[in-house]
């Protein structure tokens, strides 16, 4: 949608989060690491094993600086995004950069909180619960207009999930949900 949907009142409170920041940094450090690698590849002493005196220093070197350029990919790929949710009278905004969406109140019957959960002990098919926010929908097309935000349940028949970092997240989005519209709360 386009970003004249975000909430323009300046006193409503606002949730944030942002993403991607492990990623990056793991991304960064596999940068730094393979490239210093790449860059200097005499420094220490040569290994004693038989693989290593089969790789001469110059594939030694591409080797390095293609899992540094790796790591640059990996970095460029997942830049931290900030998530920012807003409710108010006409329902949930959600921006990420240039991107935002509404989820205005009338298009959802229920929502809930799930709270992360691992898996069963003992149990082989047993998976591990995340956090989110679980909206029954009011209609079929629900998750195909709001495909950017959120994901069908695999075995919740209509409903569908918008998975959040960590439960605290989906704690005060539920407040300010509890706050706005009580009656959808279940």
């Amino acid at each position: 949608m386009p970003e004249q949907t975000w909430s323009p009142d300046p006193e409503t409170p606002v949730v944030e989060y942002r993403s991607g920041r492990w990623v990056f940094i793991g991304g960064l450090a596999m940068f730094v690491v393979f490239g210093l690698v790449a860059l200097f590849p005499d420094i220490g002493h040569a290994s004693g094993s038989s693989k290593s005196k089969n790789l001469t220093p110059t594939a030694a070197s591409f080797l390095f600086g293609a899992l540094a350029l790796g790591g640059l990919m990996i970095m460029i790929g997942s830049v931290p995004r900030m998530h920012r949710f807003v409710v108010d009278q006409r329902g949930l905004w959600w921006g990420a950069g240039r991107k935002s969406d509404l989820i205005a109140w009338e298009e959802l019957r229920a929502v809930r909180g799930r709270e992360p959960r691992p898996p069963v002990k003992g149990d082989p098919n047993s998976k591990p619960v995340l956090p989110a926010l679980v909206f029954t929908p009011a209609d079929g097309r629900f998750a195909t207009r709001h495909s950017a935000l959120v994901k069908p349940l695999p075995d919740a028949g209509p409903d569908v999930q918008l998975r959040l970092p960590n439960f605290a997240t989906v704690r005060q989005l539920t407040q300010e949900i509890a706050r706005v519209r009580p009656d959808l709360l279940r």
